[in-house]
């Protein structure tokens, strides 16, 4: 998976590409845990480009939300496909997170 880190203004947009699963969990969470450590508390997912996410994926989204959460900040998920909402649907993870359908969404609605 690639992770391509854009920052506008205090927000961090991740544009995620490819899949977000057992393989790339470590490296998913070595760089939010950089940009979180340098300060980035609120963030974006971009999911336009991410095709699919199994549950290891879920775990490092959620440890992301804890670790923002306790430092005030906030995670908003966007442009979620078809088949990735569906996941989060599922599991009911949509009625935790904030699910946008932009970018430009989700950006809007950080209480910042």
């Amino acid at each position: 998976m690639e992770i391509k880190p854009e920052k506008n203004g205090e927000i961090v947009v991740l544009k995620c590409k490819g899949s977000l699963d057992a393989e790339s969990v470590a490296s998913f969470k070595k760089s939010t845990q950089k940009m979180v450590d340098e300060g980035s508390r609120y963030f974006v997912i971009d999911a336009t480009a991410l095709n699919f996410v199994d549950s290891m994926g879920l775990g490092a989204i959620i440890s992301l939300m804890r670790r923002v959460q306790a430092d005030r900040g906030e995670i908003k998920l966007a442009s979620l496909s078809p088949d990735i909402r569906m996941i989060f649907e599922l599991t009911r993870l949509h009625r935790v997170f904030d699910i946008c359908a932009t970018v430009s969404d989700a950006c809007k609605k950080f209480s910042i």
